[in-house]
């Protein structure tokens, strides 16, 4: 059995790591979703290389339903839905039913659910000067877009939480 230098064996080694992920992020991460604030770095790890990266509203709902997309290279990547629904719905049964996610982990006192490839969470209007609602917050992402449970986990609680800091609960009229 004849062995390589090291050196050789080195040299290989370091080309072959260099042939993977070569394409780079030319791109500033957004630091707003929907009009609310994230920090870019939470963002990042579920964004694919490109050059342009775009988000617009997409066929928004008054007063029901807002969306948007996050679109690299004109290719959607990420999408963030928030709905306003009757009180007292769960973060996993709607991954489970609108998602078809199979078994979604769950944090925040159940009020949180997310996979590699999607997340899901309620915010509960409660206090007495708005409307008894719950606003549910669905974001996904698509090929190009990258999977990872970690980091829609990150990306659905700093969400929620610059979400609740937004006051999005309606308040009672009159």
């Amino acid at each position: 059995m004849r062995l390589l230098p090291l050196a050789a064996v080195t040299a290989v080694l370091v080309a072959a790591a260099g042939c993977g992920d070569s394409a780079e992020r030319e791109y500033a991460v957004p630091s707003s979703l929907c009009g609310i604030h994230i920090k870019a770095a939470t963002l990042t790890p579920l964004l694919p290389p490109g050059k342009r990266i775009a988000v617009k509203p997409a066929n928004p709902v008054p007063d029901a339903i807002t969306t948007c997309e996050v679109a690299v290279d004109k290719k959607v990547v990420l999408s963030v839905e928030r709905e306003r629904r009757e009180p007292g719905a769960a973060a996993r049964d709607i991954a489970v039913d609108q998602l078809s996610a199979h078994d979604p982990e769950s944090a925040a006192a159940r009020t949180i659910a997310y996979t590699d490839s999607a997340a899901v969470s309620i915010t509960r209007c409660t206090a007495p000067d708005v409307v008894k609602e719950d606003i549910s917050t669905v974001i996904r992402v698509f090929e190009p877009g990258r999977k990872d449970e970690s980091a829609f986990k990150n990306l659905i609680t700093e969400y929620t939480e610059a979400l609740k800091r937004s006051t999005p609960c309606e308040a009672k009229s009159g």
